[in-house]
């Protein structure tokens, strides 16, 4: 435990910096006052100036790094090295700027919350898909859960009908999320349709009624192996470049997609052993339900390497999303991320400032998060 107090150490200064970041480096004052009234303007909720260092103050407090991400200044050379001084005064280039004078500094700190935001949301994504799926292959297998053959057949009707009508008549009509909610409910009332007419049926149709266990940990696995198979990044890319408009929500919400295998996988893994335990036979002798079975006694003592497994995947995602940075796919041009920044470093070999520094903080962040997957 003692040896991963500087990885828990430099995640928290990481997410510190991530909230903290209009703080830290930006163009505007932290504190000002203009005609004796005082002024808040990284806060929300105060007046809008166009370029606040052309503004007459009385006085201001300006952040550390007083420069934003994406902001140019032409009027002064290009890849200037570390510990430089701005024009006008303003302060110092503590990282040196790139070959449009954007502040190496102030592209770490946005690069920082990028990093944070993508690791953490596209981990919850996955964990999101991930659980479900796992918790019910291994804990349910192939007969634990039974349904009537009425029941099945609509259920599998009702996904081959919406799926057909959304693909055929939907995705001409709207797009967005409009489509996917749209998809939803067709699919929901395909579903109701099949499910009533077999029901229905079944009361003249005995064979209808007849139990059948569904297939869940075959399906799950047949999923597990098709994903696997695909190599990642090709995959990644393959899927971002049908996307009209780069978005961050967009790469995270790919990644996270993408990401569910190993949390359903190692789920998959434990709820297999644990289901054969003798106090989960108890239980189940005693008349415990086996939904309550599932979440309140096989899944939490399962959700241990799940948690392991979630902490290496956040280094992952940002390596994935540096990448995609790196090679200007998926993120918006105007996004200043660590991959963006690694990526300057290429026109200009000599500027070595752009590829140390955010190559330092992506290293040290996949060890941190490596760190804490080996503790048990």
């Amino acid at each position: 435990m003692k040896q991963t107090r500087w990885a828990y150490g430099f995640l928290f200064f990481l997410v510190a910096i991530a909230l903290g970041a209009d703080f830290i480096a930006g163009d505007k004052p932290l504190v000002a006052q203009v005609d004796g009234e005082l002024y808040f303007p990284v806060l929300d909720g105060t007046p809008q100036r166009e370029a606040w260092s052309e503004v007459p103050v009385d006085w201001a407090v300006w952040p550390p790094i007083p420069f934003r991400a994406s902001s140019l200044d032409l009027s002064q050379p290009g890849y200037l090295p570390p510990l430089s001084r701005a024009t006008g005064g303003r302060g110092w280039h503590w990282l040196g700027t790139d070959r449009l004078g954007r502040d190496t500094a102030a592209g770490i700190v946005s690069g920082t919350r990028v990093a944070v935001w993508v690791g953490i949301g596209s981990v919850l994504i996955s964990l999101l898909l991930g659980l479900p799926l796992g918790s019910l292959a291994g804990y349910f297998g192939n007969d634990g859960m039974r349904l009537h053959r009425g029941g099945a057949i609509a259920l599998l009707m009702g996904l081959v009908t919406g799926l057909f009508y959304g693909a055929t008549t939907l995705f001409a009509l709207a797009g967005g999320w409009i489509f996917w909610l749209l998809l939803g409910l067709t699919l929901v009332a395909a579903w109701s349709f099949w499910y009533l007419l077999l029901r229905g049926i079944a009361r003249w149709v005995p064979w209808l009624r007849t139990p059948v266990g569904l297939p869940i940990d075959s399906i799950v696995v047949v999923l597990l192996e098709i994903t696997v198979s695909i190599p990642g990044l090709v995959l990644l890319i393959a899927l971002l470049s049908y996307v009209d408009r780069a978005s961050l929500w967009v790469v995270v919400l790919t990644i996270g997609v993408l990401g569910w295998t190993p949390v359903a996988r190692f789920l998959r893994a434990e709820l297999l052993r644990i289901r054969e335990l003798p106090y989960i036979a108890a239980a189940r002798v005693g008349g415990v339900g086996e939904l309550r079975l599932l979440f309140r006694h096989a899944l939490p003592n399962a959700i241990g390497p799940v948690v392991v497994v979630a902490a290496f995947m956040v280094g992952t995602s940002i390596l994935a999303e540096a990448m995609l940075s790196f090679l200007g796919i998926g993120v918006p041009a105007d996004q200043v991320t660590w991959g963006s920044i690694l990526q300057q470093s290429r026109v200009e070999p000599d500027a070595w400032w752009l590829a140390f520094f955010p190559g330092l903080l992506l290293t040290l962040t996949l060890l941190a998060c490596n760190s804490l997957r080996q503790v048990r």
